[in-house]
């Protein structure tokens, strides 16, 4: 009689969270085992490294599975990951010139972002409402960020304000 010990399929492990376009890796401690894709069209994955690419939105469940042999079952283990889009900033408008002093207000056509001035000297902006106020005569050049999330990266866009200075009458 032969006693054949029951294969193990182990304790997965990677990083679940992927952007369209990016990629993770999962492992396992064991060995002999091959790796399959519950939704190929969202991530796929490489059946003998483990490499996982994302190309579409939405969840994948990943399985290891190690061959019975001699009257065993498989054995299986799973781990699932997200597939997240990429943020966009969205298309930026606004009034590019003002007077020292004076203001203007840029906005975007996405939501939920974040404003920042890349020369708070030349002008200010409001983080959230973009409210823009001229300090002194120069450019300056205003970024919208929007976070990413899901494992991609923060999408960003960016318009140029010039702050002139108002005409003297002498």
């Amino acid at each position: 009689i032969t006693i054949v010990a029951a294969p193990n399929a182990g304790t997965l492990s990677g990083g679940q969270a992927i952007c369209i376009g990016g990629s993770t890796t999962f492992s396992n401690p064991g060995s002999g085992g091959s790796w399959s894709s519950s939704n190929g069209s969202v991530a796929p994955i490489n059946s003998s490294t483990g490499a996982i690419s994302g190309i579409a939105a939405g969840t994948a469940t990943m399985t290891y599975t190690v061959i019975g042999s001699a009257g065993c079952s498989n054995a299986t283990a799973t781990r699932t990951v997200t597939v997240s889009a990429p943020p966009s900033a969205g298309t930026l408008s606004g009034n590019q010139a003002i007077c020292v002093g004076g203001a203007s207000t840029f906005t975007s056509t996405v939501s939920g972002g974040s404003w920042s001035s890349g020369n708070t000297g030349i002008a200010t902006i409001n983080a959230t409402t973009g409210a823009i106020s001229g300090v002194a005569a120069g450019t300056a050049t205003m970024t919208y960020t929007v976070t990413g999330t899901g494992g991609c990266s923060n999408a960003s866009a960016t318009r140029t304000v010039t702050v002139g200075t108002p005409p003297s009458a002498g």
